[in-house]
């Protein structure tokens, strides 16, 4: 790791949510003295959401100096713009955390043509285009952590663009994390089931708002991001934080489709 240039982590999602949680452990993590000095250094953290006031709202509750970053990342323009701005820069990303996303709950007929396209432009493609971008400014030490989810073990009607759209970050993920095999860079794709964030609330907006009546096993965001941040630093490949979503994951692997999404069918109904 060059120790001369300047340590950027970039947080996409970071106004609020999983993003929001992962800027507060890495700026106390940044900080910390003694034998873990310089395992989390940070030098400035790029916060990237739509919501200008909402950043520089985060960004002045940090330690660590911070640069709010207004970005609709559905839009390549403003990844291009983010790209210019790190060779401006001049620095290394330390940490790329790929948290912003959203999801619909309803059929294929309740959920808008435009809701459907950008779920998969923010969900999947923004990803792929983010992470691209930072690796040119990434060295051996860096890291990366992209957040898929439970839902990209198995199918699951009335979400399945979202569950789609996290299956294939789960398995662009699994395959970049191959690519970068003896670069010293790590990538984890982080697979939570549900976390008690504005997820919910903001999937039941639009399409067919009782298409999934309750999400089970859900988890607290701080759980999730220490879990996330120790299974990256252990190198693994996929997180899955909880004994519920390393119960879906080994189901996804051996149990038919057809018998999942036949369970799921039942469960989103309780």
């Amino acid at each position: 790791m060059n120790e001369t240039a300047k340590h950027i982590a970039i947080i996409t999602g970071a106004s609020s949510g999983l993003g929001l949680e992962f800027v507060r452990q890495l700026d106390v993590r940044s900080n910390v003295t003694g034998a873990d000095a310089g395992a989390h250094h940070i030098d400035e953290f790029w916060l990237v959401a739509r919501n200008t006031a909402k950043l520089e709202e985060v960004a002045r509750d940090l330690s660590t100096p911070a640069r709010a970053v207004s970005a609709d990342l559905s839009k390549q323009e403003d990844i291009d713009r983010i790209e210019a701005d790190l060779s401006k820069a001049n620095g290394v990303v330390t940490y790329l955390v790929n948290c912003a996303g959203f999801g619909r709950f309803g059929s294929w007929k309740d959920i808008a043509n435009d809701d459907a396209a950008a779920m998969i432009d923010l969900d999947a493609r923004a990803v792929v285009a983010l992470t691209r971008a930072c690796l040119l400014h990434m060295e051996r030490g860096s890291r990366i952590i992209e957040v898929a989810s439970a839902a990209a073990f198995c199918p699951l009607p009335y979400m399945n663009v979202y569950a789609a759209s996290k299956a294939f970050v789960l398995r662009y993920t699994r395959a970049l994390r191959w690519e970068l095999h003896g670069s010293g860079i790590t990538a984890t794709a982080l697979c939570p089931t549900w976390v008690k964030t504005g997820f919910e609330a903001q999937a039941r907006k639009s399409g067919n708002a009782r298409a999934v009546n309750h999400l089970l096993f859900a988890q607290n965001a701080s759980t999730v991001v220490s879990r996330a941040l120790f299974m990256n630093r252990m190198h693994a490949a996929v997180a899955c934080c909880s004994i519920p979503s390393f119960c879906l994951r080994i189901i996804g692997k051996i149990v038919p489709n057809c018998i999942t999404m036949w369970g799921w069918n039942l469960i989103r109904r309780l």
